[in-house]
This record gives C-alpha cells, sequence and structure tokens, in this order.
C-alpha cells in the first residue's frame, strides 16, 4: 500500500475518533443533562462566525481557483482544501472567542490553552522527527500539513491569550 494511503487511512481513524468521542461526550452530557446553556447575544455572536467563517472559505476557494486558471501550481489540491478548512475554522473560533459566543469565563478558555498546547507541541515533534520533505518539485505536498495544524493551533492559543489579556484589563478597570 502506497503512502497516501496510509495517510488516507490515518486521518479517516482520526476523524472516526473524534466523531466516537464527541458523540460519548455528547451521551454523557444528555445523560447528565449538563448542557451549556448560552444567551441571545451568545447565539447571535456564532451566527456571525459562523457566516464570516462560511464567507472566508468562499473567497479562499475562489482565489484558489483562480490560481489554478492562471496555472500557479503551489500546493497539491488536497493541501489546499485543508488549508481552507483549517483557515475557515481559525476565523470561527476567532469571532466566537472575542465574542464569547462559547466561552464565557475565564476558566473555559483556559481549559483550551491545555489542549491546544498539546496539539502544537505534538505536530512540532512530528515534524521535527518526521524527516519530510514539505515541497516536491516546487509544489506543497501532503508532508506540509503538520506545520498547517500547528500554525492554526498557535494562532487560536495567541488568540485565546488575547482575549484573556482583554477581560482581566477589562475587570481591573
Amino acid at each position: 500500500m502506497g503512502e497516501k494511503y496510509y495517510w488516507v487511512l490515518g486521518f479517516c481513524c482520526g476523524f472516526i475518533a473524534v466523531v466516537i468521542v464527541t458523540l460519548i461526550i455528547a451521551n454523557i452530557k444528555r445523560k447528565k443533562n449538563t448542557y451549556t446553556e448560552y444567551d441571545e447575544r451568545q447565539v447571535l455572536a456564532r451566527g456571525k462566525a459562523y457566516k464570516s467563517a462560511f464567507f472566508v472559505l468562499i473567497g479562499y476557494i475562489v482565489a484558489c481557483a483562480l490560481v489554478n486558471v492562471l496555472e500557479i501550481n503551489w500546493a497539491e489540491l488536497s493541501v489546499q482544501m485543508f488549508i481552507g478548512l483549517f483557515l475557515s475554522t481559525a476565523v470561527f473560533v476567532g469571532i466566537s472567542i472575542f465574542n464569547d459566543a462559547y466561552f464565557t469565563s475565564n476558566k473555559g478558555r483556559k481549559s483550551l490553552l491545555g489542549v491546544l498546547a498539546f496539539i502544537a507541541g505534538a505536530e512540532y515533534l512530528g515534524i521535527a522527527f518526521g524527516k519530510k520533505t514539505f515541497v516536491t518539485n516546487g509544489i506543497a505536498n501532503l508532508d506540509i500539513i503538520p506545520i498547517i495544524v500547528m500554525i492554526w493551533a498557535i494562532s487560536i492559543f495567541v488568540m485565546v491569550v488575547i482575549k484573556t489579556i482583554i477581560d482581566k484589563k477589562a475587570v481591573e478597570e
């Protein structure tokens, strides 16, 4: 089996694992009746975040299509799609964080910091010890995905830290 098949198999297994864990957590919350209640302001902010992420993704897709029409090959199609996915989710998460659409307390945001640090660290270790080539014939290949994930996790980490600092200064004033 080729290396790309292993990559697809690994991605599918990881995706299935995330879905299973999410379903287990949702089931536990349902049984314990511990769903988080969001106020109207948070729901509206989340709608704004969804809309912004959608338009960023559409803009990115259009830009990739135009670059492709101009025959500028900068990355494999799968890499371009993953970059669009991570870009739009970063926009969604950023807008949600800055508008308190999900994390209303510093405690909720701080628990996210550990997860993001773990993801960035794991991706860094994978990059450091992976000995992969990220570019083949001048085109970014699938080996660059860990770098993209690391940048995504670090950007969200920075947004959480900035929002926490802003909230601390607002409380002090």
